[in-house]
């Protein structure tokens, strides 16, 4: 059950004021309840305010120092291996580059095969 939903059946299953007394006194209640219920919002409105600022703020610092998590390296490796698959060749060109920049570069006085 829902708070405004308890709310409203103590509301309903209350007692029927036999004095105006009372029916004022369970207004002030209601109304009271009403009262920190905006407040209660209010500070949770706050507390996911400044939490969650502080919470970028850490994420943010974390990737920026190179913290990538769990998730990102595995999706970083998976990309390369799929990279690496789809372009076959021109890969095996740029990874023996990469190990041994002489042997992979035909000599500018010879022509290309």
């Amino acid at each position: 059950m829902s708070y405004k939903t308890a709310q409203q059946a103590a509301k309903g299953a209350g007692k029927a004021p036999e004095t105006r007394s009372e029916e004022t006194g369970q207004e002030a209640g209601f109304q009271m309840d009403d009262q920190f219920e905006t407040f209660d919002h209010a500070v949770a409105d706050s507390i996911v305010d400044l939490r969650g600022a502080r919470i970028m703020q850490l994420v943010l610092t974390r990737i920026a120092s190179g913290d990538m998590g769990k998730i990102a390296p595995q999706m970083f490796k998976a990309f390369e291996t799929g990279t690496l698959g789809a372009l076959g060749e021109q890969a095996k060109q740029l990874t023996d580059w990469h190990s041994k920049p002489q042997k992979a570069l035909v000599p500018a006085d010879k022509p290309k095969p």
